[in-house]
């Protein structure tokens, strides 16, 4: 029973400092809040963490955990490798948006020194993820010919990292749609890239359902 109810300590912890660092970056995240959004105290917290480190550290790992499993799950998918590329792209911008544990690990890896290491560095992780569906693509010749794997590997992360971005932006108003425009979910700005890049990449179609002008 002592053990279950560490494990759940820790994975409250973990969440609530996801929450707190996606709010206010790691450097400007306190200890105290961490605790106070976890409803522990703060000796607790020490307990399972020593310091702000350590717990930036379990937030990052979580964040691979949860990510990469969604990719491998992905991977063992039949289908062309393309596709299967595209999907794991989705599947990332929705946990980006959906995730807080997920995107609190990303912001991270930017913020934070990370070892080069898949298990805590997501960027790595989904890297790996990707290239390895697009040699797959490579293979089974759903992409062309003449593309890079790994020039087109670099092309899809930032093509998720760029949705992410302008879903929170408000880029309306630069492309003059006015202050109280409704803005594109980050599922939209991704499908809508990927619609100018794809015959760049593969000759397969568009997906059908896509959001119109």
């Amino acid at each position: 029973m002592k053990q279950e109810r560490a494990e759940r300590t820790r994975a409250r912890l973990v969440r609530a400092a996801s929450t707190v660092f996606d709010d206010v970056g790691y450097e400007r995240a306190a200890l105290s809040a961490i605790s106070e959004r976890a409803q522990v105290t703060k000796g607790a917290l020490t307990f399972h963490f020593a310091a702000k480190s350590d717990l930036a550290r379990a937030v990052q790992a979580e964040a691979c955990r949860v990510s990469g499993a969604v990719l491998a799950d992905l991977a063992d998918r039949q289908g062309p490798g393309f596709e299967i590329a595209v999907d794991m792209a989705d599947a990332l911008v929705r946990m980006l948006q959906g995730d807080i544990v997920v995107r609190a690990g990303a912001r991270l890896a930017h913020e934070i020194e990370t070892p080069d290491d898949p298990s805590l560095h997501c960027h790595l992780n989904w890297l790996g993820a990707l290239f390895r569906a697009l040699r797959r693509a490579r293979a089974d010749g759903s992409l062309l010919s003449g593309v890079e794997v790994r020039p087109a590997t670099g092309l899809l992360m930032s093509l998720v990292v760029g949705a992410t971005s302008m879903s929170r932006s408000p880029a309306e108003i630069a492309f003059g749609d006015g202050p109280f425009a409704s803005r594109r979910s980050t599922q939209e700005w991704l499908v809508r890239m990927l619609e100018v890049v794809r015959p760049a990449l593969s000759e397969s179609c568009t997906p059908a359902g896509a959001p119109s002008e």
